[in-house]
């Protein structure tokens, strides 16, 4: 698959994924025309979203919740965790803290997912992590990160998954230029 192609794709899906359910079918008609393989591929993006089911949404008041409950931590910018050097921070929501990290044992950029210290006595949260994990690495499709590691550092939980530098689209990054 072509860069070009791989953005299309990322492009039509995420425009499709803000639609309403009722209005994609029609809109991915237009969208992908006669191409069959453009229309195949945006289908298996969906059926795997629906697979995924509700794993990467927090509902609003488990975010308030969260926020309400965090502690001032110290930044892990600069710090390890295990064999990886966090490098920046790219987003943080109800379930933890993604950063931008390097891998010192394969040389590699990854994204470090991490559930707060605050949450791991919380088995519910425990489980919603491990079960995210197990739900995307039983994932295969080009358009799917690879998730390389779950692992604890100290108290912290990770996920360690490849990085891919882009615009977000919910569960999918267009990857730039």
């Amino acid at each position: 698959m072509t860069p070009e192609q791989h953005q299309q794709i990322g492009q039509i899906y995420c425009d499709a994924l803000e639609l309403e359910p009722a209005a994609r079918e029609a809109f991915l008609n237009g969208a992908c025309g006669t191409d069959g393989d453009l229309r195949r591929e945006i289908e298996s993006l969906f059926r795997a979203h629906d697979k995924a089911g509700d794993y990467f949404a927090v509902p609003a008041l488990e975010v308030a919740a969260g926020l309400l409950a965090q502690q001032k931590n110290p930044s892990l910018i600069g710090h390890s965790l295990s064999h990886y050097r966090v490098l920046s921070l790219i987003g943080a929501g109800g379930m933890g803290e993604v950063y931008l990290a390097q891998d010192a044992r394969l040389g590699r950029k990854v994204a470090l997912k991490l559930l707060p210290a605050i949450f791991t006595s919380d088995r519910e949260r425990l489980r919603r992590f491990e079960q995210e994990a197990r739900s995307v690495s039983s994932l295969n499709h080009p358009n799917i990160l690879t998730i390389y590691e779950v692992g604890v550092a100290g108290e912290t939980l990770f996920i360690a998954t490849e990085f891919i530098d882009g615009r977000r689209c919910a569960n999918f990054c267009v990857a730039d230029g």
